[in-house]
């Protein structure tokens, strides 16, 4: 169990160090770095390097250290066409399952965009976006689709801050959406082709801002 709590410490270190900009694409980092830095052993700095380069997200060069791995423009677009399928077509086929209960799960996620709005910074804009995608998709009970989910959520934020980080860096981009609302009251009045509708331009909103 410890191993396993350190190996997960280190791998968030690394994700909010990409998040935030401290780790650039193609920065190249070191095991050693990466203990001296979070005061843990090799071992599970080194689990989390070998999973972070599983995903796609490091790439492992041999007597130097692992590389931020580049996102592509076509990476972006392709991550979004995926996201579409899946979050859409996961949400036609639990639409009509959805409880009252989720909802306002899903509407507390909103008030809490909203409420800390002046506080917002990177970190804060992407957890909250991908707090209400990954909990409307949990509405499946499929923990495949919502582990690929995450996945895919990570790969294009890290992707778009590397491609946008200058317009990351002006706070007032970084505004909730309000196409979060209308989901939320197309699900409230259970209106499953509005629903569907409004999540998929909210997918496709960041490639067009």
């Amino acid at each position: 169990m410890i191993s396993t709590s350190l190996k997960e410490r280190v791998y968030d270190a690394v994700v909010q160090a990409i998040i935030s900009g401290e780790f650039t694409a193609d920065t190249i980092i070191s095991e050693k770095q990466l203990t001296e830095k979070l005061q843990v052993s090799k071992s599970p700095v080194r689990e989390a390097l070998v999973e972070l380069c599983s995903q796609g997200v490091l790439q492992s060069i041999p007597r130097r250290g692992y590389k931020i791995v580049r996102l592509t423009d076509r990476n972006l677009k392709e991550i979004l066409q995926f996201r579409v399928l899946l979050e859409c077509g996961c949400l036609e086929s639990c639409f009509e399952e959805i409880t009252p209960t989720q909802v306002r799960s899903l509407e507390d996620i909103v008030e809490r965009e909203f409420s800390f709005l002046s506080q917002q910074d990177t970190i804060d804009y992407w957890n909250n976006t991908l707090s209400f995608h990954l909990t409307l998709a949990s509405f499946a009970n499929n923990e495949y689709i919502y582990s690929q989910l995450r996945l895919a959520l990570f790969a294009y934020m890290r992707g778009f801050i590397q491609l946008h980080w200058d317009e990351l860096k002006d706070n007032s981009f970084l505004k909730p959406s309000m196409l979060h609302w209308e989901i939320v009251k197309s699900l409230r009045e259970g209106s499953k082709e509005q629903a569907i509708e409004l999540l998929k331009r909210d997918i496709n909103t960041l490639y067009h801002s």
